[in-house]
């Protein structure tokens, strides 16, 4: 197998060539591995680009109406969107982190008690009215105390010690996002939103690797281990209970794996284009690195070993510049800095992008190419 042809089998995977039909928006969603919801307008720009005719409303109608989709602490410790189906599935994989990542905290000086109380403390908080935070923290630092709303240097600046103990909370289905009030946050108990079932932590491991081959494969347990933020001696476990599924293929030489059921011919897109937000699934997915990103290009230069945070210009499947969007009175401005000379046709294409962005955005759209100076990730 060629690179071109496995990066063009991910490209179709993650609905890039052929968006879907609208009504399969939280299909999407699981055919990606959930979606990345750090930054909202980002999620909504990742499910508008996958999906015909939807708009940033259809996501929050997902959210807050539906249901269908849940925003919680998912993969990596990060906020994330995934179909109310599979929540279960995704958080027991998830809990396969926890005993590494409280040794990881009892080495930066964590009191564990203290952590632990908090846990307890956000399940009895929350209920099945989505609460604000402001009241949220009011009543948690009346039940767990000072320790809840300290910051602790130890582990992430000027941020205070519960966000941690929600992100455990989360993956034991305690609680989960609501819908946004005014912009701001809301969260709620999860059995009350959208329903819950125990599923064992490497059952949900297994689910979570045959999703992350499915749309990223070929690929390695290092790769793996990675993007799951897991211990290599978890993947390795995970992989051997799935080996009745897997198959080793070379990929110009590089011993790699994909599911059985994916081998075959597969199609390169050499000429495609793809304007992807920040922080989009794809670009943090994707690997080995220097074959979605150049080694000498200006986007490896500035952010070495990942193009995540930069919203990327891709040409057949690979980082090939960068663009951004701000608002310009009632219009939405996309400049477009192609690294290549771009076709008549291509730059045609990357325009439809653009408009496509914006009208995901529910905005009118200027479309300009120029350079854009690119900013590392702090």
């Amino acid at each position: 197998m060629r690179w071109d042809e496995a990066i063009g089998r991910r490209l179709a995977r993650h609905h890039l060539l052929t968006p879907a039909p609208s009504s399969r928006l939280v299909e999407v969603a699981s055919d990606v591995c959930g979606v990345h919801a750090q930054v909202g307008a980002s999620a909504e720009l990742m499910l508008g680009l996958r999906v015909r005719d939807i708009t940033r409303q259809h996501v929050r109608s997902s959210l807050a109406e539906s249901r269908t989709l849940v925003k919680t602490v998912g993969l990596r410790g990060t906020l994330h969107l995934f179909p109310a189906a599979e929540l279960p599935d995704w958080m027991a994989a998830v809990r396969l982190r926890l005993p590494a990542e409280e040794r990881r905290l009892s080495r930066l000086g964590i009191e564990l008690d203290g952590f632990r109380s908090v846990i307890s403390a956000i399940e009895a908080v929350v209920g099945p009215t989505p609460i604000s935070r402001p009241e949220f923290e009011r009543r948690l630092a009346e039940r767990a105390g000072s320790w809840a709303m300290r910051t602790n240097q130890g582990w992430a600046g000027h941020y205070r010690n519960w966000p941690m103990a929600l992100g455990w909370a989360a993956v034991n289905g305690k609680v989960c996002y609501g819908p946004a009030n005014g912009g701001r946050i809301t969260l709620v108990r999860l059995t009350d939103w959208c329903g819950w079932r125990e599923v064992d932590p490497i059952d949900g491991g297994r689910f979570a690797l045959h999703r992350f081959l499915r749309a990223y494969g070929p690929s390695t347990q290092r790769e793996f281990s990675r993007w799951f933020a897991l211990e290599p001696a978890i993947t390795k476990q995970l992989f051997e209970a799935l080996a009745d599924e897997l198959a080793e293929v070379l990929v110009e030489g590089e011993r790699r794996w994909m599911l059985k059921a994916d081998v075959g011919s597969a199609d390169a897109f050499p000429h495609a284009i793809h304007l992807l937000p920040q922080f989009d699934v794809y670009t943090v997915g994707c690997h080995p690195r220097n074959q979605l990103i150049a080694n000498d290009s200006p986007v490896a230069k500035a952010s070495p070993g990942t193009a995540a945070p930069l919203a990327v210009l891709l040409i057949g499947g690979r980082v090939a510049g960068v663009w951004e969007r701000r608002v310009k009175g009632k219009r939405l401005l996309v400049r477009i800095d192609a690294h290549q000379q771009l076709s008549r046709l291509q730059r045609s294409n990357a325009e439809m992008q653009a408009y496509r962005v914006a009208e995901i955005l529910e905005r009118d759209v200027e479309v300009e190419f120029g350079e854009i100076e690119i900013r590392p990730h702090l």
